[in-house]
C-alpha cells in the first residue's frame, strides 16, 4: 500500500511540472516581439548618440579654420604688417582678382583668398602646422571657398571691400555643416 501511494503522488507531480506546447509557442512569440522592439527602437538610438559628439567636433574644426583664416590679411596686395596701405586705395596696388594660393603651401598662406578651394579629407586632414588630425576627425572632410561679396555675404562679380569665406564640413555620418564669415578690407 505504501508503494502505490508513493506512485500516485509521483504521477500527480509529473502532471504539474513543465510547460505545455501552447505555453512554449506563446513564450517564443512574446520573446520575438520583444527582440523586434529592441531592434527597431533602441539600436538606432545608439547610432544617433554619436551625432552630438560629431556636431561638436565639426564646430571645433570650423572654429579652428575660421580663426586661422581671420588672422590673415585681406589681400595679397595689402600691407601684411598691419599698415595703412590697403589694396584698391590710391597709392596702393589693385586688389587681386585671382583666388587661391600664390605659390605658397598652407603653412605659408598670408591672405584670405589663399584658402580658396582648399579641400582635404582623410587621411590628409591636418592643421596649419601639418599635425595629422586623423584620430580626432576620422571620416571628416571639408572645403573652403572665398569670393568677393557685399555686406550681406552675397558673392559679387567684381572687386569689393569684402570677401566671404565659407567653410563646408561633412562628418563621417554625412552630416553637412556650413560656416561663413565676412572679412573686410579695413
Amino acid at each position: 500500500m505504501r508503494l502505490s501511494t508513493h506512485s500516485e503522488h509521483y504521477q500527480q507531480s509529473l502532471g504539474k511540472t513543465g510547460f505545455t506546447l501552447i505555453e512554449l509557442i506563446i513564450g517564443v512569440v512574446v520573446l520575438a516581439f520583444a527582440f523586434s522592439l529592441i531592434a527597431t527602437l533602441i539600436f538606432p538610438q545608439a547610432i544617433r548618440s554619436a551625432e552630438p559628439v560629431l556636431q561638436v567636433r565639426a564646430a571645433n574644426l570650423a572654429h579652428a579654420f575660421v580663426e586661422e583664416i581671420q588672422g590673415k590679411s585681406f589681400d595679397e596686395n595689402s600691407d601684411h604688417s598691419g599698415g595703412t596701405l590697403r589694396c584698391g586705395e590710391s597709392g596702393a596696388p589693385a586688389c587681386s582678382t585671382t583666388f587661391g594660393p600664390d605659390g605658397e603651401t598652407r603653412d605659408r598662406f598670408d591672405d584670405v583668398d589663399d584658402y580658396h578651394q582648399l579641400q582635404l579629407s582623410q587621411p590628409s586632414l591636418a592643421d596649419v602646422f601639418g599635425t595629422n588630425l586623423e584620430d580626432d576627425y576620422r571620416g571628416f572632410n571639408y572645403s573652403i571657398s572665398v569670393c568677393y561679396s557685399d555686406v550681406q555675404g552675397t558673392c559679387v562679380a567684381g572687386v569689393s571691400s569684402f570677401k566671404r569665406v565659407q567653410v563646408s564640413l561633412a562628418t563621417s555620418q554625412s552630416q553637412d555643416f556650413v560656416f561663413s564669415f565676412i572679412k573686410g578690407n579695413f
